[in-house]
């Protein structure tokens, strides 16, 4: 993935944050599910983490960045499918509330190679130094 970072953004809006995702194995990957974590693989929330999202693939092409409500990213598809055959676009579509840094957030990714199932967190300063402007 690149090295997009956010700057502190506004509580109690929507973002699209988009980045890459690169896959450098010889047969392409398919993602089966992509979820935000946080310190032993839970699940980041809205109530406990301000965070809620749902992630999508999308063309490659995509312009990386952290974007308002209101910016058209283009379309998108489930992630859950997505094949990453080189490099490719995630994107998530972000509602915030009161966020912090977390130095144990990351993506959990789940996918599929030669019909054999993989998983790997992914760290990522990104999403570990994603914040609101007070916290």
């Amino acid at each position: 993935m690149d090295n997009i970072y956010a700057n502190p953004i506004e509580a109690d809006t929507m973002y699209s944050m988009i980045h890459e995702i690169e896959w450098t194995g010889e047969t392409p990957a398919t993602i089966n599910s992509f979820d935000l974590v946080k310190e032993q693989g839970e699940p980041v929330s809205f109530e406990k983490d301000g965070i809620a999202y749902e992630a999508y693939g999308a063309d490659p092409l995509k312009q990386v960045g952290v974007y308002a409500e209101g910016h058209e990213i283009g379309e998108v598809e489930d992630v859950n499918g997505y094949e990453v055959d080189g490099t490719g676009r995630i994107v998530l579509k972000l509602k915030i509330g009161e966020v912090s840094e977390d130095p144990d957030r990351a993506a959990k990714i789940n996918y599929t190679v030669n019909g054999e199932e993989h998983e790997v967190i992914y760290e990522w300063d990104g999403y570990k130094k994603f914040t609101t402007e007070d916290n």
